[in-house]
């Protein structure tokens, strides 16, 4: 590989930067500064989930956009705080800052280096396929939950009722309680808001639905005098640019920090590879998952030393990045430059944003997130998903974001265990007039190998199965009508086996022994093979015991059936 090839493996930019042409660079600066219009109040919105002022969500997209554009593969990633990094990093941080908004703020940009950390070493060892490990029904369910935890949570700030806590029930529990605390003028602001986002995003797409309604939320403030009808508003926002520094947190607390941040890392990793494959799909182009995640930790690690949260590729910035013509990382580089223009200067016009239009953009961001068209599809299909992703929906609103996690995940693991342990075994026969072995429960027309049972595990074999196995060759052989002399189990489904595996290959093989039968192991994987010869199994089996195929296996068994 030449130094050029190596250096733009790594670094990205320097592959596809010399391409842009001068069009295209306004194009992508164009599509940039709509993405900004989205990204600031829903970067402000995003740090309000969190827990944290507002200029750090800023922080975070400012950082997080301009530091991916040189390590990222997607073209179209717009990589920002998201409302399920936001969600998940006040419910680690939160019960750890003890009311210090101080420590509160450095714990957060701490979630984000070590979050960064995470990810550096998730592409350093190849780790992107950890974005499989949970199955899209348990993350449908997870985050539909989360999205309905986030709702619930804005309802102090969209009706002006006092603020409760807990988990989603018992936020709800509070709101309803409390409902005589409501401030008409403060819903009226809020619905008005909500109407203007979810409006304009189905007539007027193309327009930054969030920023004009951020505008209009302080201009309404202004000349409305809704200060008078005890609206709350955001108030003074510090109007400074970043510096780097490391976040003085507790050094008590860091081990919790970074044990709750490995929930949140899976989670955005599932999200933002996904997000990135949609779009590189669309476009007809590849992202490389392992230097995804490289690019999403320096990005992490940039927005935490500057002072930021975590950040991640969420749908909804990508998605507005694309439909605004961007076909480069030119656009999100355009995107954090105008944020810094906001930080820089325009903080302070914003003192008068209303709580309940920053609960609006919150409740519109996060809305797509409660998809009950998946849930119906989830219905219509009949696999046991819709069961387990209203699971994880319980899950997250019975017990919280991180205990919801937990049990996500642990549901997927459940679910990887059922399905591999099911019954997957095909008893084989012969298709007449030919050398074919097939499934007879698929081919009625195939025939028994009188006095042989040809038995075709069809998934690995390990610890959850391997006495399945045993059992259903066990019950095979007891219901046969006449004697079976041989036994054949062709492995060539099993690329495969642990060590449970071969303990019952062996007990298999004594037990067939004893009783006048004899095993064969045909079309063996090389690394089933390496495994049985490491074990001594092999060495107990005599040579024509071990067959290419099963027609070589059946030549063999001739001298003990008469096939």
């Amino acid at each position: 590989m030449t130094d050029k090839r190596r250096t733009e493996r790594y670094l990205p930019i320097v592959g596809w930067l010399p391409r842009c042409t001068s069009r295209s660079i306004r194009v992508d600066a164009l599509a940039g500064i709509a993405l900004a219009g989205l990204l600031v109040p829903e970067g402000m919105a995003y740090a309000g989930i969190a827990g944290v002022a507002p200029q750090i969500g800023l922080y975070a997209a400012l950082a997080g956009m301009f530091v991916y554009a040189f390590f990222g593969t997607s073209r179209q990633l717009a990589v920002t705080a998201t409302s399920s990094s936001a969600a998940m990093t006040a419910a680690v941080v939160a019960p750890l800052a003890a009311g210090d908004s101080a420590q509160y703020a450095a714990l957060v940009s701490t979630a984000a280096i070590a979050a960064g950390a995470m990810f550096l070493v998730g592409g350093l060892f190849k780790l992107g396929s950890v974005a499989e490990f949970i199955s899209k029904p348990v993350l449908k369910g997870f985050v539909f939950g989360l999205g309905l935890t986030i709702m619930v949570k804005q309802l102090s700030h969209f009706t002006g009722i006092s603020r409760g806590t807990g988990a989603f029930f018992e936020q709800l529990w509070h709101a309803i309680k409390s409902v005589r605390e409501i401030n008409p003028v403060t819903v009226m602001v809020g619905v008005v808001a909500l109407a203007v986002l979810f409006l304009s995003g189905k007539y007027a797409p193309r327009i930054p639905s969030a920023l004009v309604t951020l505008v209009l939320g302080i201009l309404a403030m202004k000349y409305l005098g809704l200060e008078r009808q005890e609206v709350e508003v955001v108030g003074n926002i510090q109007a400074r640019l970043p510096s780097l520094k490391l976040p003085r947190a507790n050094p008590e607390v860091l081990s919790d920090v970074i044990i709750g941040t490995v929930g949140i890392v899976v989670v955005l990793t599932a999200e933002a590879l996904a997000t990135g494959r949609l779009f590189a799909a669309k476009h007809k182009y590849e992202i490389r998952p392992n230097q995804e995640l490289f690019a999403m930790g320096a990005a992490n690690l940039a927005s935490g030393l500057f002072g930021g949260m975590i950040v991640g590729g969420g749908m909804s910035g990508t998605a507005a990045n694309e439909a605004g013509g961007a076909r480069s990382q030119i656009s999100t580089i355009a995107a954090s430059l105008f944020v810094a223009l906001t930080v820089a200067f325009l903080m302070p016009s914003l003192r008068l944003l209303p709580e309940a239009v920053l609960a609006a953009i919150v409740i519109h961001a996060v809305a797509h997130l409660v998809d009950f068209k998946q849930l119906k599809y989830y219905a219509q299909i009949k696999t046991g998903s819709l069961w387990v992703a209203l699971t994880a929906i319980l899950g997250v609103l019975l017990f919280g974001i991180l205990k919801g996690l937990v049990l996500a995940i642990g549901l997927t693991l459940v679910a990887v265990m059922k399905k591999l342990s099911a019954p997957q075994e095909s008893v084989l026969g012969r298709l007449p007039g030919t050398e074919r072995f097939v499934d007879m429960s698929w081919y009625p027309e195939a025939r028994p190998i009188r006095g042989v049972l040809i038995v075709r595990p069809n998934a690995i074999l390990f610890f959850a199965n391997a006495n399945r196995v045993l059992n259903h060759v066990r019950g095979l052989l007891s219901s046969a009508e006449s004697a079976t002399r041989a036994v054949i189990l062709d492995l060539e489904a099993t690329p495969e086996i642990d060590i449970t595996s071969v303990e019952m290959l062996a007990q298999m093989n004594e037990e067939l022994m004893t009783a006048g039968t004899t095993l064969y192991l045909v079309r063996v994987p090389n690394r089933v093979a390496d495994l049985l010869g490491r074990s001594g199994l092999l060495q107990k089996l005599k040579g024509e015991q071990i067959a290419a195929d099963i027609a070589t296996a059946l030549e063999s068994a001739r001298d003990i059936v008469p096939v």
